[in-house]
């Protein structure tokens, strides 16, 4: 996935996002210009491989790249789906009438992923960008924007298909249960978790909140939506392990499996997701097992072949007939949002991202 980030200057309009928002909201696309800075005599390194980039978006019908757009208090991610010297068309905000625009980027999605909050936007987010090979600097840099960055572990904002935008800007009571959440949950490893394990955590509790009582509701999309976080989180968690264990042995990634019929390999599973059951095929084989024990850590070997396995099938238990057969009763979705938050036990989800955590400091 290539990537773009751009700094944003509330000087030009105080309200930047809110503008583009509302004509995305409006028309599905909207325009942001890169506003040509009068004093800058310095070149942009990156010009071609901007150009590459630009050219790959205007190519393909279904192409697309990642603008990240920040004022460092806030960051933002954009889905391109074009680039243009030119607008033909009037989907963009009224303010850049009276200012010099060099490129046009529509965006056909948004994503809102740090909101008024610096440290977090530097520590979780910045830090994670490579230029050139080196970490993005806040200070002392030399940079030109539009500024190509490789993110240290890949993201792609956009794979689900899902639209995006409608939902910047959350609720005040989205917010509170996030940070009920964040607070009484998981604390401080929240931010390791996946944005859009955020996004379906936060989503299911304010529809368990609403209906608890409700004696008849249908919770099967609260399931839904506990199983992804589940799903997402054990694959994030898994591909970090997988590094860390063919550092051992690299033949750990010829180890093959089957996904309904189809065949692959360890080295599939960075690029394809697997489904829950293959992880429990995977860390029953030999060579795995012994790649495991060879991290000469106790505590993460009981995890991984007693605690986390043994999640998964309490999982599989609750999931598979309340998303395939019939409706989940509340006595069901209580059972899986204990397991997963931690309501009376060591939630699934923090032990997972704590063993994590574990993993990527030592690699």
């Amino acid at each position: 996935m290539k990537n773009i980030l751009i700094l944003y200057n509330p000087y030009f309009k105080a309200n930047v996002i809110e503008e583009h928002l509302k004509i995305l909201l409006s028309k599905g696309k909207v325009a942001f210009g890169k506003v040509r800075a009068k004093d800058r005599d310095m070149q942009n390194l990156d010009e071609n491989a901007l150009n590459e980039i630009y050219a790959g978006a205007n190519a393909d019908e279904n192409g697309y790249f990642q603008l990240f757009l920040s004022d460092f208090s806030s960051l933002y991610v954009a889905k391109v789906i074009a680039v243009k010297d030119t607008l033909d068309d009037e989907i963009s905000p009224s303010y850049y009438a009276d200012l010099e625009v060099e490129k046009w980027f529509i965006l056909g999605d948004l994503r809102e992923l740090v909101r008024n909050d610096f440290e977090r936007v530097r520590d979780d987010f910045l830090s994670g960008f490579l230029v050139r090979g080196r970490t993005y600097r806040i200070y002392g840099n030399d940079y030109v924007y539009p500024l190509v960055v490789e993110q240290k572990n890949s993201l792609d904002y956009f794979s689900s298909g899902e639209c995006f935008y409608k939902n910047v800007y959350k609720s005040a009571e989205f917010l509170g249960v996030k940070e009920n959440l964040a607070r009484y949950c998981f604390g401080e490893i929240f931010h390791i978790l996946h944005i859009d394990s955020v996004e379906n955590l936060v989503s299911a509790e304010i529809e368990y909140l609403a209906n608890k009582d409700d004696k008849i509701y249908d919770f099967s999309a609260i399931s839904m939506r506990y199983s992804k976080v589940m799903e997402l989180e054990i694959y994030e968690f898994v591909k970090i392990l997988f590094k860390r264990l063919c550092i051992f042995d690299k033949e750990i990634l010829a180890v093959p499996y089957s996904v309904q019929g189809k065949d692959y390999t360890v080295r599939d599973m960075f690029e394809i997701r697997p489904n829950l059951g293959t992880y429990k095929f995977l860390f029953n084989q030999i060579r795995i097992k012994k790649a495991i024990q060879r991290l000469n850590d106790r505590n993460l070997e009981n995890f991984l072949l007693y605690i986390l396995l043994g999640e998964i099938t309490a999982l599989q238990s609750v999931r598979n007939p309340s998303v395939h057969k019939k409706k989940a009763s509340l006595r069901e979705i209580n059972l899986l949002r204990s397991r997963i938050l931690g309501i009376g036990r060591d939630g699934a989800i923090p032990a997972l991202l704590r063993e994590k955590q574990k993993i990527d400091y030592k690699g």
